[in-house]
């Protein structure tokens, strides 16, 4: 059986709950109560964490190789643009690698309800994430982008009340049928597809069935020529008897 230790970090303004910019802590809570973890305070830190130890895959089979993931779960309680140092002194204290440590982020990029996955590169203009890259002095993390979408106005101050408003409860509702799914716990789902394949879920697309409205003008065709063919055949017999 092999172990790593993986850290999850969901960045956010922990001063304004349930906003479009607080997406990356939503998802980590939606987690905890998944996994029946409860937060606590870590002033070393400088944020609220939860940990737990996952035996993966979920499936149990004898013949199955298990890979033991110790899990820690990092809500910065910085401000989003200086939650940096929350994130690296977690990782040194815990001895983590860049590359095990996925960082879960708001998207506007992105419509609701779409998420991607990127190994390492720039921050692509989020300041949370360009803040993560400097104190850890390194670009080789994880980052789960969450779509939130975006207001119209590519204004500073329009874009900035859009980030930090309120998910309406239709958004809400479609985070938790779209988004969340990427971290569900069971056999072949969100969080065993991260850790063990990183790569997020996807739903199976459902096999459309083949219509049998070919098959039914198939049918007819065969019925229509049969008749044809009878009918040539009862016109070449009538005509032998003429003669």
């Amino acid at each position: 059986m092999s172990q790593k230790k993986v850290l999850f970090v969901g960045l956010g303004n922990y001063t304004h709950p349930n906003t479009r910019h607080n997406a990356g802590m939503m998802i980590l809570d939606h987690l905890a109560s998944r996994l029946q973890l409860s937060w606590t305070p870590h002033k070393p830190w400088k944020g609220h964490i939860a940990q737990t130890k996952i035996l993966l895959p979920f499936d149990r089979n004898k013949d199955t190789e298990y890979t033991e993931v110790e899990l820690t779960l990092l809500k910065p309680r910085l401000l989003m643009n200086v939650s940096g140092p929350s994130v690296a002194k977690a990782a040194r204290d815990l001895a983590i690698p860049a590359t095990n440590i996925y960082v879960f982020q708001d998207d506007l990029q992105r419509d609701l309800g779409k998420t991607s996955l990127k190994a390492s590169g720039s921050a692509n203009g989020h300041n949370g994430i360009k803040s993560v890259i400097q104190h850890l002095r390194a670009d080789a993390f994880w980052r789960v982008r969450l779509g939130v979408g975006r207001p119209e106005s590519r204004e500073v101050d329009d874009v900035s009340d859009f980030v930090l408003a309120p998910f309406s409860p239709v958004e809400i509702r479609a985070l938790e049928s779209k988004t969340y799914p990427i971290l569900d716990i069971g056999s072949g789902l969100g969080l065993e597809t991260l850790l063990l394949r990183n790569q997020l879920w996807c739903e199976p697309k459902q096999k459309k069935q083949k219509s049998s409205k070919k098959k039914v003008a198939v049918e007819k065709d065969g019925v229509e020529n049969k008749g044809k063919q009878a009918s040539t055949e009862a016109t070449t017999g009538s005509a032998a008897t003429t003669a």
